[in-house]
């Protein structure tokens, strides 16, 4: 049996990794510009220079190639199993300060608003509400609610009777893309307007003593 040289196999990964990337970034221009409903297969695959069938082959339904254009959008290049690896993670693993460990997240959850609020808002109703994607993401902002609370909670921070379920609930609540959005380009907020606002408010409900 003939074995295909290693250096064939990953040049064939790399490629595909690409095709894949050209495709997310084509959908991600289209549906920016157009929205869901006026932007469909054909359009994706022209932009991104590859046959309707590889988009197909490649994301299986449009569905699905929203719900990854919206994972790329929140996460970046990195997987989403990679991002317990970035230097905010160990930044707020090694903080002993809840103000300063507040202000870590507050900056990260930003920079993601930042991103994906012009998304949530050229799509509108059609952003992504199929119980699949609608579980993976709350999957994913409760997993990254919870480090913080975590965190939090292992350093003593957290008031007296506030459990981590209520504290993730309250982030929940008030830490949204919809109040990102309206304040910062329908109210006049800047982006550190909101973030100093995110900070104290979340301060003065989590933190035992806030400062």
């Amino acid at each position: 049996m003939k074995v295909k040289p290693v250096a064939t196999r990953v040049g064939r990964r790399e490629q595909a990794a690409h095709t894949r990337v050209r495709i997310l970034d084509a959908a991600y221009r289209l549906l920016l510009a157009g929205g869901y409903e006026a932007t469909t297969i054909q359009m994706v695959a022209e932009a991104a220079g590859v046959a309707v069938q590889t988009v197909y082959f490649v994301f299986g339904t449009k569905a699905r190639l929203l719900s990854e254009v919206e994972n790329r959008v929140v996460l970046g290049d990195a997987p989403s199993e990679q991002w317990r690896e970035r230097p905010w993670v160990t930044q707020m693993q090694q903080e002993t300060d809840p103000r300063k460990l507040l202000e870590i997240f507050v900056e990260v959850d930003t920079d993601i608003k930042s991103r994906i609020s012009p998304f949530v808002s050229a799509l509108g109703p059609a952003f992504p509400s199929d119980p699949t994607s609608v579980a993976a993401r709350d999957r994913g902002r409760d997993e990254f609610f919870g480090f913080v609370v975590g965190r939090l909670e292992a350093i003593g921070a957290l008031r007296d009777g506030m459990t981590r379920m209520r504290a993730m609930d309250i982030i929940r609540v008030v830490n949204t893309t919809e109040a990102y959005a309206d304040l910062t380009t329908r109210r006049g907020w800047t982006v550190t307007d909101w973030k100093d606002w995110l900070t104290d408010l979340l301060g003065g409900q989590l933190i035992a003593h806030p400062q």
